[in-house]
């Protein structure tokens, strides 16, 4: 394809074609996917020797095997006989190797051919002959692999995030919830939607009188991007400034209890039964909100959440951070959710997103394994009004991209900065040597 025609302008609008085309797609797996560092589990989902997690992406499929109490391995998930798949979705390897469904050639965790059965009918088959590794880091509690073999250190390509979300601790974190769907949709629409404040007036206009989607902060970091609100609006319980209301027009309270609805369950429910107690109780000339941020800092502590490196006005405020290329989501301090999103096979009209819900495990119990569970239509589940508005729009989006008589995307120089950040970061992968 004419690369020129689909990378971004000097007049920073976004061609369609990036969106459609299937040759910009084969294009992105050439040079995108193929160099960058992306999330193939969490820790978690391969916590035993022999455990194992297969990743996809794109027309690949990578096998990640923990081979010993403290080594994470990733392969090429190919026999090197006939080609076959070694391993599909996520257990644990029987016999304690990876062995071939099809002719039942094994391998050891960390990758190297054990037995090739009747293998004096092969040519001589080289000592060391081995499964082809892909290379793999871990961070945040997640196991990251890149397909480059001469990429950056993870650390130097997620930088500045880790310092920015230290104070979380996401490696101490567990998977509660992992739900995967497929989207009628490009994965770049997918991680748009998700990756600015801009649409709620428009998707979720009943989100208004609970929250101030006006004062966002954008900001590029790295390849990456953040966005999260100001530090005015983080003191302040008030409904979105679109609606023109003032002081004495609006209840704090009911601001206060949306906000805590509209997390989806991640709050407990001794945080529900916390904003009951303030609006029922005197606030002698505190705010309701510096009332109810130091009652969480005193409910998160004593569930053993690391809190001392937050100020009170960040316990009720998400860092929503975008990890350069394909995920995207609010932390918040004990809990995250995050939104991984990918191609679906070599389809640019498609993408599978990936949602978990990640929460401080309770002091003393048992970490478990969150059972992955996947939907091949989305409208099969009932995923919250806001999330089903938001995976609504999807066809809409995709099917209006393919208009003939639509011009380039125009975005919002402020609110949709990040989207732009993303397609200009894409580029830099695109026109590399």
């Amino acid at each position: 394809m004419d690369l020129e025609r689909v990378l971004i302008g000097a007049d920073d609008t976004v061609p369609r074609a990036r969106y459609t085309s299937a040759e910009f797609a084969a294009l992105e797996f050439e040079r995108l996917w193929s160099r960058v560092w992306q999330v193939a589990c969490r820790e978690e989902e391969v916590a035993e020797v022999g455990a194992y997690c297969e990743y996809l992406i794109g027309d690949q499929s990578i096998l990640v095997v923990r081979s010993t109490p403290d080594t994470i391995r990733a392969f090429h998930n190919t026999c090197l006989h006939r080609g076959t798949r070694l391993a599909e979705g996520s257990g644990l390897l029987p016999e304690g190797c990876i062995r071939c469904r099809y002719h039942a050639w094994r391998y050891d965790l960390d990758g190297g051919l054990l037995e090739v059965v009747d293998a004096d009918e092969f040519d001589p088959i080289p000592e060391g002959t081995g499964l082809r590794a892909v290379r793999t880091e871990r961070w945040g509690g997640f196991v990251w692999i890149t397909l480059d073999p001469e990429a950056r250190g993870l650390g130097e390509y997620l930088d500045p995030l880790p310092s920015l979300l230290a104070p979380y601790h996401l490696d101490r974190l567990e998977l509660r919830t992992y739900l995967s769907t497929v989207l009628p949709a490009n994965w770049k629409v997918a991680v748009d939607a998700f990756n600015e404040g801009y649409h709620v007036q428009g998707t979720h206009p009943q989100l208004l009188p609970w929250t101030d989607d006006v004062s966002l902060e954008y900001e590029p970091l790295g390849i990456h991007a953040h966005y999260g609100r100001l530090p005015n609006a983080r003191r302040q319980l008030r409904p979105s400034p679109r609606l023109g209301l003032v002081p004495g027009e609006y209840d704090e309270g009911e601001i206060l209890e949306n906000f805590i609805r509209g997390l989806g369950g991640l709050f407990y429910k001794d945080e529900r039964a916390l904003v009951e107690e303030i609006r029922a109780s005197s606030l002698d000339g505190e705010t309701m909100l510096s009332r109810y941020q130091k009652g969480r800092r005193a409910l998160l502590d004593a569930r053993g959440v690391a809190v001392d490196d937050f100020a009170d006005d960040q316990l009720t405020s998400a860092d929503d951070v975008y990890f350069f290329p394909n995920m995207v989501g609010p932390i918040y301090p004990g809990i995250a959710i995050v939104f991984r999103v990918r191609p679906n096979g070599l389809d640019p009209d498609t993408c599978i997103k990936d949602t978990w819900f990640l929460q401080w495990p309770k002091v003393g119990a048992p970490r478990t394994r969150a059972e992955r569970r996947f939907f091949p239509d989305w409208t099969e589940r009932d995923w919250g009004e806001i999330t089903n508005q938001d995976y609504a729009n999807m066809a809409h989006v995709q099917i209006g991209m393919k208009s003939r008589g639509g011009p380039a995307l125009r975005l919002n120089r402020r609110q949709e900065a990040n989207i732009l950040h993303m397609h200009r970061t894409i580029d830099r992968y695109l026109t590399a040597p």
